[in-house]
């Protein structure tokens, strides 16, 4: 199953995916949530790792931790009973690029 980004009808992020990679949709919802800015960082590092400057990187947000390496990109649910979601550092880039997408404000749309 592909992965569905959308807002819902709060205009809160959302996440569906397989369930295979129902962790995936966890993390950028509890984790991620509104902040295109904490995409970037885990961009970055994705870019970093790959290209030597880094060999791992590792945050914990308010749900999961993300560990990445040059091979593998791990999360792990710091609550409940979810196996951990190993991914290419090629997908996790892909998702986290799509929810950025997500993120980005509508033309048109005025805030305040």
């Amino acid at each position: 199953m592909a992965h569905r980004y959308y807002r819902d009808e709060n205009g809160d992020p959302r996440a569906t995916t397989g369930r295979e990679q129902r962790l995936l949709g966890r993390f950028l919802e509890a984790d991620i949530q509104g902040s295109a800015g904490m995409c970037d960082e885990m961009l970055a590092a994705l870019d970093d790792i790959a290209a030597g400057r880094s060999q791992r990187w590792q945050m914990t947000g308010n749900a999961h931790t993300l560990i990445l390496s040059k091979r593998r990109a791990l999360i792990h649910a710091e609550f409940g009973r979810s196996r951990d979601l190993i991914l290419s550092p090629a997908e996790l880039r892909q998702a986290l690029l799509e929810w950025k997408t997500l993120l980005k404000p509508k033309r048109g749309h005025r805030s305040g």
